[in-house]
């Protein structure tokens, strides 16, 4: 027979290789313990460094002290950082399969009683008795009942939990942590600084997810789902009964009449919904059914002049600065596909109306742990508004003609920081925080698959167009016909 060490013996062989190598760092003072793979004095003590361990030998080795003064040299393969795991007692397994276990851990369950304590310790002893060596001493016994009973404790209290998350017991809510860490942001490799160009594209060219769904329909699914002509009809009613314009003028309304306006119509439909409820009750269904059309009618008309007086609140500067809170980075691969990003990134205005602030600039930083500070998250919103404006038309200014390449720019096919962003203050800080959430695609910094349109495609990687039609095309191939 051959003498080569088999495929376990290679593993082993290997893995302790790997621990070795991994003790190389260990210095004086530090605390290890000694593990050889035989019965040897001082197997499975802790020890003390007294020499480190050299790198430049084939077997290095340490020299140790243990608690009673005597000193070993050992090769890094015998030892360990973590203490060795404990066996389970013979006598406890024994104990876990028989039936007297069980009843046991029933009878622990709860809170006890001194009467039910004295029952349990009873139980115990009974139980030591059936499973502690044969000639073993009254004490010995006792021993083994103290841990029989201790063991049955730690079972009855895990098993009082109530089960949450793979059977381990509620979570508790913990605070959100403040961001402890730091981005060399002098140090971003291409690749990162063109994720960055891609999200700086992304804002600049608001791609957000829209939440008003009126938005996302073109002209021809309005015009055949009637949402306009409804609208204009309901809101030329509501100008009617305040005594305003006639339906269809350009007579737009001011805040404090739409304000009235949404006011009376649901005072006016509150009633009617009583009253509809009650002849509902008494069987006039029809009679229910034609104030339930008049209750509908007053809150679409409550809606509208909602509506009209969000879209007024827009233009005075308050409320979202986009017209969505979650934003949309898709990243294209040179092969074919892409990959799908998303962050949830919460633009309004601030106080004074003109300038925006991020809302969840806390959140983002708690969730990511970068630490971005007031100084980045301002930068963010001044770099936001003035590429807006200059691209709007609204401040002097040439407007960036390359959009692709925002933040870095090439040089000798290497991306480099443009000068200009200097007057934006760890603006970088602020970047990387929108990267590192972009990244996670989780519930708390991501989209819920509620918020996604249909139209829109999911968080993560995607296949070329060209071989999902391949695998379609394989799929229909295997499929056996009728």
């Amino acid at each position: 027979m051959s003498d080569a060490p088999t495929r376990e013996e290679m593993r082993e062989i290997v893995r302790e290789r790997r621990r070795a190598k991994a003790l190389l760092n260990l210095k004086v003072g530090e605390t290890v313990y000694y593990l050889p793979p035989t019965m040897r004095p001082h197997s499975g003590s802790r020890a003390t460094v007294r020499r480190a361990p050299r790198d430049d030998v084939k077997t290095p080795s340490v020299r140790l002290e243990f608690p009673d003064g005597a000193l070993l040299t050992a090769p890094l393969r015998h030892l360990r950082r973590t203490s060795p795991k404990a066996d389970t007692p013979a006598f406890l397994t024994d104990a876990r399969s028989r039936p007297a276990w069980t009843r046991l851990v029933t009878a622990l369950r709860g809170e006890t009683s001194p009467a039910q304590q004295q029952d349990s310790e009873a139980r115990a002893r009974q139980l030591a008795g059936m499973v502690a060596p044969k000639g073993s001493e009254k004490a010995a016994k006792l021993d083994v009942a103290r841990v029989l009973l201790e063991a049955a404790q730690a079972e009855a209290q895990t098993a009082a939990q109530p089960p949450g998350r793979g059977g381990r017991g509620q979570p508790k809510a913990q605070p959100l942590s403040p961001p402890t860490l730091n981005t060399d942001v002098e140090r971003l490799d291409q690749e990162q600084r063109a994720m960055t160009n891609s999200i700086a594209k992304c804002i600049h060219r608001r791609y957000f997810l829209s939440d008003r769904e009126v938005r996302d329909l073109s002209e021809a699914e309005r015009e055949a789902a009637g949402v306009r002509g409804v609208l204009g009809q309901l809101i030329g009613l509501g100008l009617r009964d305040v005594g305003g314009a006639e339906a269809g003028s350009n007579t737009a309304l001011k805040p404090s009449e739409l304000h009235a306006l949404a006011q009376d119509t649901l005072t006016q439909a509150y009633p009617l919904a009583l009253e509809a409820c009650q002849m509902l009750v008494t069987g006039k269904a029809d009679h229910a059914l034609t104030l339930a059309f008049q209750v509908q009618q007053l809150r679409l008309t409550a809606l509208a002049a909602q509506r009209e007086l969000d879209r007024t609140r827009t233009q005075r500067h308050t409320g979202r600065y986009f017209h969505g809170d979650v934003l949309s980075v898709r990243e294209e691969h040179e092969g074919g596909g892409m990959t799908q990003y998303y962050a949830r990134l919460t633009i309004v205005y601030g106080e004074d109306g003109h300038s925006v602030v991020v809302a969840n600039a806390a959140e983002l930083e708690s969730l990511t742990g970068l630490r971005v500070g007031t100084q980045g998250w301002a930068s963010l919103c001044r770099w936001i508004e003035d590429h807006s404006d200059r691209a709007g038309g609204r401040k002097q200014g040439r407007r960036q003609a390359d959009d692709e390449h925002m933040i870095y720019q090439e040089h000798d096919e290497y991306l480099e920081l443009r000068p200009t962003l200097s007057k934006y203050p760890n603006l970088l800080r602020a970047f990387s925080a929108i990267r590192a959430a972009l990244f996670r695609n989780d519930f708390a910094t991501g989209a819920n698959r509620l918020e996604i349109p249909p139209d829109h495609p999911t968080a993560g990687h995607h296949a070329p167009q060209e071989e999902k039609v391949r695998d379609a095309s394989a799929k229909i191939a295997l499929t056996p016909s009728q």
